[in-house]
C-alpha cells in the first residue's frame, strides 16, 4: 500500500471541516476514519487526497478551492522538508533536498530538478492526478511558492507555471495567486525557476543542521520504504536488525535467523533489487550512526562492535555510506545539538 504524510491530508481534511462539510463526509469520500486521517503519526492510504479533494471541488464547483487550500495550510504539508530547506545554502540546494526527498510527502509523488543554460524548473508527476482533475498538484505547486518565498525569504524567483489539466476556476485566480503566467492543458505540471536566483543565499542557512536535517530524512525515508516492502523482504531486513544487536553480521546467520537457506534469501533480495550484504551493510550504516551519536563510543570500539577487523575498514565504509569520515558526522552531529 502506498502512503501520504498525513500532514497533506490533515491540511485537507479542515479545509474540507471549514467549509461546512461533515466529519462523516469526509469519512465517507476518504474510505477510512478521521481517527486516522486525524493522527499526526499515521501515513494514510494515497488515494485519500485527492478523494477529499475532489469531494470540495464537486461541492464548491468553479471556486478556487486548491488556492483557498494552499493559501491556509501550514508548512507541515511537506512532512518535515520545509524545515530542511530553511537551513540550505541556497535556492538551488534547497530545491534538490526538495526534489530529493519528495516521497516523504507522499510515496508516488515524483518532484524532478532541471537545470540548464538559463533555465531551470520543478516538474511534478502523480499517477493519481486524474482522480481529482489536477486540484492536488495545484495545492503542491501553490505551496512550492509559498515555501520559497515566505518560509525561505526567496520572493520573485518563478518566470512561469505551466498545468496539464484545464482550470478548475476563472484564470485570474491562479494569476492573482501566483503572480507570474499560468498556462494550462500544457504537456507537464512545472514551475520554471528564473535561473539567477538560484544563487540567492536562504537567511537561515547553517550547514551543519543542513548536514544533520539530511540525515534525519535519510532515516525516514529509509522507515517508509520498510513500511511498504514485501513481507519476505522485511523478514530478511529484520533478522539482519536483530543479528546487529547480536553483533553478528554474515549473510548465513542472516538466513538462518529468517528461517531460509542461504540460497533462498539470496534469491529474496535478488528480485527486490538488492543483496544480502546490500541489507546488512544498511543495518550496520544505521547502527554506526546511532552509536557514534554518543559521544562515550570511541571509534575503535564502534568498529569492533560492527563486526569490522579493524578501525581503518570502518572508516572506509563509512565513508562510502555517508561521504563523511565517522569523526566529521560526531563532530557535525554535536555542533547541530549544541
Amino acid at each position: 500500500m502506498t502512503t501520504v504524510s498525513n500532514g497533506t491530508v490533515m491540511t485537507v481534511v479542515a479545509s474540507a471541516l471549514s467549509r461546512g462539510l461533515s466529519i462523516a463526509e469526509v469519512q465517507d469520500a476518504a474510505g477510512i476514519s478521521c481517527n486516522i486521517l486525524m493522527n499526526p503519526s499515521a501515513r494514510p492510504p494515497e488515494d485519500v487526497m485527492p478523494k477529499i479533494v475532489a469531494m470540495i471541488g464537486e461541492r464548491f464547483p468553479r471556486e478556487p478551492i486548491s488556492l483557498d487550500i494552499a493559501r491556509a495550510a501550514p508548512f507541515s504539508f511537506f512532512g518535515g522538508l520545509a524545515e530542511g530547506a530553511r537551513y540550505a545554502d541556497d535556492l538551488r540546494t534547497a530545491t534538490r533536498l526538495l526534489t530529493k526527498n519528495c516521497a516523504v510527502i507522499s510515496d508516488q509523488l515524483e518532484l524532478t530538478f532541471h537545470e540548464g543554460p538559463g533555465a531551470a524548473k520543478i516538474v511534478s508527476a502523480h499517477p493519481m492526478n486524474h482522480m481529482d482533475g489536477g486540484r492536488s498538484a495545484e495545492i503542491g505547486s501553490a505551496l512550492i511558492v509559498r515555501l520559497f518565498s515566505e518560509f525561505l525569504g526567496i520572493r520573485d524567483c518563478f518566470d512561469r507555471i505551466t498545468f496539464s489539466h484545464a482550470p478548475h476556476c476563472d484564470e485570474i485566480h491562479y494569476t492573482d495567486y501566483f503572480g507570474v503566467p499560468v498556462t494550462f492543458n500544457a504537456g507537464e505540471i512545472s514551475l520554471i525557476l528564473k535561473a539567477e536566483k538560484l544563487d540567492d543565499r536562504i537567511r537561515q542557512a547553517n550547514v551543519e543542521l543542513f548536514n544533520y536535517v539530511q540525515t534525519h530524512l535519510s532515516g525516514l525515508k529509509k522507515q517508509i520504504d520498510a513500511a511498504r516492502e514485501p513481507k519476505e523482504l522485511k523478514t530478511l531486513r529484520n533478522a539482519a536488525a536483530e543479528n546487529a544487536q547480536a553483533g553478528v553480521f554474515n549473510a548465513a546467520s542472516v538466513a538462518a535467523a529468517a528461517n531460509m537457506s542461504v540460497r533462498t534469501a539470496q534469491r529474496i533480495a535478488a528480485e527486490h533489487g538488492t543483496t544480502l550484504q546490500g541489507l546488512i551493510d544498511t543495518v550496520r550504516e544505521h547502527r554506526a550512526r546511532e552509536l557514534l551519536r554518543d559521544s562515550r563510543n570511541d571509534i575503535g570500539s564502534i568498529a569492533f562492535l560492527l563486526g569490522y577487523s579493524d578501525e581503518r575498514a570502518f572508516r572506509r565504509a563509512f565513508q562510502r555510506w555517508s561521504g563523511q569520515t565517522p569523526s566529521d558526522f560526531r563532530r557535525q552531529f554535536n555542533k547541530a545539538i549544541e
